[in-house]
């Protein structure tokens, strides 16, 4: 992602309008395996926080609001993370406008796609006269490729999942989404649970 830069105010709305202007305006962030390790051992689950040499810390939700500059009120929903049919081949063409091949066993595997394929999708700028379905299936691309780089990196960080996808289907009036929808996550996978979304409407 940190040789895509957006410049097509008609996307840059979108991004506006569902919320996430803080992400896009924020750096893109390579993963410092050897920062995490230190982070794990120093974890404490049983009090939800970190042990350091000054003290204890954690992360509260305007931690993230304040560094990410994502908004934090609005009412929260509930949704489901999976699709009815499990055709999340697809969901891409219809969501994301390209097609994975049957025999490409690379860009989705389960649920997830590489980022680098969304990224490809995005590298070469939309026309003037693109279709309104082209701009959303472009902007959807950039928004999974922004949430991929900068908050929900798998271990290996070149994938994202594709749930966030249903979420982001009426671009037209889209939901806001909101910190109260990451906090969640981040609380659930921390717990060991298996994550529920959650995302404010406005």
């Amino acid at each position: 992602m940190a040789n895509i830069t957006m410049q097509d105010n008609r996307v840059i709305a979108i991004i506006k309008l569902v919320g996430l202007e803080g992400l896009f305006r924020a750096p893109s962030k390579g993963i410092d395996h050897c920062l995490i390790t230190a982070l794990v051992e120093r974890w404490r689950p049983e009090t939800h926080t970190f042990h350091l040499p000054h003290g204890e810390m954690s992360i509260t939700l305007e931690d993230v609001e304040v560094i990410l500059g994502l908004p934090i009120d609005g009412e929260v929903l509930i949704g489901m993370t999976a699709v009815e049919d499990g055709d999340w081949k697809q969901l891409c063409v219809e969501l994301l406008g390209f097609e994975v091949p049957a025999n490409d066993n690379t860009t989705l595997v389960g649920q997830r796609n590489l980022i680098s394929r969304l990224v490809q999708r995005i590298a070469e700028p939309l026309p003037h006269d693109t279709t309104e379905m082209q701009i959303h299936q472009y902007a959807r691309c950039y928004i999974l490729a922004l949430l991929g780089d900068k908050i929900f990196m798998d271990k290996s960080g070149d994938r994202v999942h594709l749930m966030f996808l249903e979420f982001l289907r009426n671009l037209c009036r889209p939901r806001q989404i909101r910190t109260q929808f990451f906090h969640n996550y981040h609380l659930q996978f921390i717990k060991g649970l298996q994550p529920t979304i959650n995302l404010g409407i406005s």
